[in-house]
């Protein structure tokens, strides 16, 4: 039988057990599953808007510049976030008050871009706002990936403790 820790911290680390009850590890779950499914829905109405604009996006050629938009914005995304993805890669994560904060302005980004997408629909040539809604697409899936990360603590270790290379 292995044992888990379920992300707690091993009980010779008081400092470890302080800081996880001031990080407030059951609202830091709960947010960042709400920006999760946010970051999804984002990728999903992005996706579905630019196949609904051209019908023939997602088939030949036109498929690499979808796959190319939405990568800048996948990478985009990742780079603007990139001290949020450090924390979580290194298990150093925010305080609960910094990551809200956090969340709250990548939401307000994801909306703005989506919106500025669809708001050029209406602007010929529609592959511009193609293109965008594929870049917001990108980032709403790399938002909703990042906060996957907040429900795999320590996976870098191997279950004896030693660390993975």
């Amino acid at each position: 039988m292995s044992n888990r820790n379920w992300g707690l911290p091993p009980k010779g680390s008081q400092l470890a057990f302080r800081d996880a009850k001031t990080a407030k590890p059951l609202m830091t779950l709960f947010i960042s599953a709400v920006f999760g499914v946010i970051g999804a829905a984002v990728a999903v109405i992005s996706f579905a808007e630019a196949r609904d604009t051209l019908a023939d996006l997602f088939h030949g050629l036109s498929l690499i510049g979808a796959i190319i938009s939405a990568g800048f914005g996948c990478w985009m995304y990742i780079w603007i976030a990139r001290p949020r993805f450090a924390a979580q890669f290194t298990t150093r994560g925010d305080a609960f008050s910094k990551l809200l904060r956090f969340y709250a302005r990548a939401m307000v980004a994801l909306g703005v871009m989506l919106g500025v997408a669809l708001l050029l629909g209406g602007v010929e040539p529609r592959i511009i706002s193609v293109l965008l809604l594929c870049a917001s697409g990108g980032a709403g899936a790399a938002a909703a990936f990042q906060t996957v990360l907040a429900f795999v603590p320590y996976y870098e270790e191997e279950p004896n403790g030693a660390k993975n290379p």
